[in-house]
């Protein structure tokens, strides 16, 4: 087991922090009471409002300051991630009393793998994404899995992100990637699509161990990850522990 605490592992699933990608339309705008993430695109799951710690009596004047500042890059929709950290106390109904609605799925579970997970399934190849070709096959895996085409912004990452293939048969069907922490301990999991076709085959499994390997390349110790409810059991079995969880709710303005 790693020496880092429960409530180390929490903070680095629910709100460990990439460096900004260079370039690409990405930014951050950090200020105490919150923090924003500006993606490349208008999609409201790039653009995010996280690390809330706002006083009891500022929770509207955030919300208006928030608003603003994303509508001054062009973003009318975003994303609002309330954690158990979060303050005030019961800040998911005051803002959803200000026209939020729950996001879909309303709710992630903060997850920290400490410890090798299960090894690799047979026949699956996993591959770092390098070239130009490659990453024309993770658009496809999108475009063909979620019907949604990534921009070049988005998959390209920035430099701060490192995505991966899983091959059957020599196709690419499964993709997914690790974005490195400023926290150099940990990194963060994301980005896992596995064609329908193809699922239960073991590409999920064979992606996460080879992200645990890259990771400890680097000497991180730690994956930690947000699991939306289908990737939840995997990642339980493959010795993922629930260290936190995060409400996640829709605004727009």
């Amino acid at each position: 087991m790693t020496a880092l605490d429960r409530e180390t592992l929490r903070e680095l699933a629910e709100d460990g922090l990439t460096p900004v990608p260079e370039g690409g339309g990405f930014s951050r705008i950090v200020e105490a009471r919150y923090v924003l993430e500006i993606g490349p695109e208008p999609d409201p799951g790039m653009n995010i409002a996280h690390r809330l710690r706002i006083g009891d009596d500022e929770v509207e004047q955030v919300l208006a300051e928030v608003r603003s500042r994303f509508q001054d890059v062009g973003r009318r929709r975003a994303t609002w991630e309330v954690t158990g950290a979060s303050r005030p106390s019961g800040l998911v109904e005051r803002l959803r009393a200000q026209g939020m609605v729950p996001d879909d799925p309303p709710q992630l579970l903060a997850l920290a793998c400490t410890r090798e997970p299960a090894g690799p399934a047979t026949g699956i190849e996993v591959e770092r994404v390098q070239s130009d070709a490659q990453y024309e096959e993770v658009r496809a895996i999108f475009a063909e899995g979620d019907g949604w085409t990534p921009g070049d912004d988005w998959l390209r990452g920035g430099g701060q992100v490192t995505r991966y293939l899983g091959r059957i048969d020599g196709r690419a069907v499964a993709t997914a990637d690790i974005s490195w922490l400023e926290d150099e301990r940990a990194a963060f999991l994301g980005g896992a699509l596995t064609l329908p076709q193809y699922r239960g085959r073991g590409a999920y499994r064979s992606l996460v161990h080879r992200r645990w390997q890259d990771a400890g390349e680097r000497g991180r110790s730690v994956l930690v990850t947000q699991s939306e409810p289908m990737s939840q059991p995997i990642l339980l079995r493959l010795g993922f522990e629930v260290v936190g969880e995060i409400s996640v709710l829709a605004d727009s303005f």
